[in-house]
């Protein structure tokens, strides 16, 4: 059917990915109705052009007069409010939207869903899994048929996550197997993607990392041809789940190609290390962010103190963020500080800690879990250990214990051990956004452990370290110096600080 006769209904309907991609090309032909406006700012959105598509949508809503598209842009405003860090201004939009989205069923889930997207933002998860469960009444009265499919797999996606955080590891796990059934529906390799990643989030939370290693692999590759911040997340995810299992130098190489992740992120990677100095300085550099991200912050500064020789105020640190956690819904994490807040009083006081790792192991095996938030192995070793005693929980504490005993054999006898910080991980997005390949980034950081060593630059060397044929690295270093804007007459060593340049003018 061609695309004018049904302009005003595409504009209304949720959209894929897939839909978004192949609308566009039509959408920069003939007269630039609001209908046509509207729908290709909506696509904007599904390719991931945050701001331009907030721009045009911003200044489209008050030209709108029809109710049920004015309603359409209002809710892909809630939506993009997330993408753009704007949640203040997500509240007057939805005010604003529910009178007309209340026709819809649809409009009304998708609000719902945005507001619950914001509110997680802000870390209210009980709030967030509240407008979740109205999203899902809502999409009850639609018909049935891909757009409802489509709208189901990105509830039941955020409500496997939710629910993750909530550490209702059973219903996230149903709710994760229902976004992989959705999105099969839907027939949009994107979300198919998405749902492979989110059964790899769910098992991760719940601690199952060789589960959750299986699926972040097999999602990462789709997501790779999209180059998006989903990708990267994913291979954040991925080099987590991986540090965790003691796989230390796969981890951190996938974590620095991700070029993403929170202070907090890197915090537990320099832990999971054993470098509690480095995760000290990588916490006291970090820039005050929002008050949700301390909260996590404070979880990582707890343990840090602790093991940087003050157990003391560790242990207070850590069950503050328990409880606070805990208020807005975050049981998951307010597990794992209450783990290691116990680890800490057992240093402290023989048997002080003891006495709650059966409770804790209680608590996690009554809800389908089989880890805890910030899993650090030694950790993990000792809560099985002192699990163990108690007949009700002995089954579950051996699983964790013999899983963090397997994480400390396997990163003790890692072949090759962790790089460690790197100055070219501050550079690393500015340098991916003026064009580098995660190979030419490879390359940079092998020339800088070149002159960590002392040596002197030999490209035959290099070429060896690399795995390439002289010939090969001459083609990749010819492109890193375009791409740096570095004179051919210039020698090779020079492209190390052309590109820790990027950084610092950021």
């Amino acid at each position: 059917m061609a695309i004018a006769s049904t302009l005003r209904e595409q504009a209304i309907a949720p959209l894929s990915r897939a839909d978004a991609e192949r609308l566009l090309p039509q959408l920069s032909l003939g007269r630039q109705t609001i209908e046509k406006r509207v729908l290709r700012a909506r696509c904007l959105k599904y390719v991931e052009s945050f701001d331009v598509s907030w721009a045009e949508l911003t200044q489209l809503l008050p030209q709108v007069k029809d109710r049920l598209l004015a309603a359409r842009v209002a809710v892909d405003l809630v939506h993009l409010a997330y993408y753009l860090v704007r949640g203040e201004e997500a509240e007057r939009i939805t005010k604003a939207a529910q009178d007309h989205a209340a026709s819809d069923p649809f409009l009304l889930a998708e609000l719902r869903l945005g507001r619950s997207i914001n509110l997680t933002a802000a870390n209210e998860v009980t709030g967030a899994l509240q407008e979740a469960r109205w999203a899902e009444d809502a999409l009850g009265a639609a018909p049935k048929g891909r757009a409802r499919d489509l709208v189901m797999t990105r509830l039941q996606r955020q409500l496997a996550h939710l629910l993750s955080h909530a550490a209702d590891y059973d219903a996230a796990r149903a709710a994760a197997d229902a976004t992989t059934r959705f999105a099969a529906r839907v027939g949009d390799p994107w979300e198919t993607a998405w749902a492979t990643y989110t059964g790899g989030f769910v098992a991760w939370m719940a601690g199952r990392n060789d589960e959750a290693v299986d699926h972040f692999t097999r999602a990462e590759a789709p997501l790779s041809t999209y180059r998006t911040s989903l990708w990267r997340y994913t291979l954040l995810c991925l080099a987590r789940s991986r540090m965790e299992r003691g796989e230390l130098a796969e981890g951190d190489r996938l974590a620095r190609q991700s070029a993403t992740g929170a202070p907090e992120d890197h915090g537990h990677f320099a832990l999971l290390r054993g470098e509690a100095e480095v995760a000290e300085l990588i916490l006291a550099r970090a820039p005050r962010g929002f008050p949700a991200d301390e909260h996590f912050r404070d979880f990582v500064r707890g343990i840090v103190r602790a093991e940087r020789g003050d157990p003391r105020k560790g242990v207070r640190m850590l069950e503050d963020v328990a409880r606070e956690l805990g208020s807005r819904g975050l049981e998951h994490w307010a597990l794992g500080a209450g783990v290691h807040a116990a680890y800490w009083r057992e240093q402290l006081v023989r048997g002080a800690g003891a006495s709650r790792a059966a409770q804790l192991v209680r608590d996690i095996g009554a809800r389908g879990g089989e880890g805890f938030a910030y899993y650090l192995p030694d950790v993990a070793v000792w809560l099985g250990r002192a699990a163990e005693r108690e007949p009700s929980t002995r089954r579950l504490a051996r699983t964790i214990r013999a899983r963090g005993e397997a994480a400390l054999r396997r990163a003790s006898t890692d072949s090759e051990a962790p790089v460690g910080a790197s100055e070219l991980d501050g550079a690393t997005f500015h340098l991916r956004a003026v064009g580098l390949t995660w190979r030419e980034l490879g390359i940079l950081r092998e020339l800088e452990r070149v002159r960590s060593e002392g040596q002197r630059l030999d490209r035959d060397a290099l070429a060896a370290r690399l795995g390439v044929s002289p010939n090969t690295l001459r083609v990749h270093l010819t492109r890193i110096r375009a791409k740096l804007d570095v004179g051919e007459k210039r020698g090779d060593e020079v492209l190390l600080e052309a590109a820790l340049a990027q950084g610092s003018v950021a």
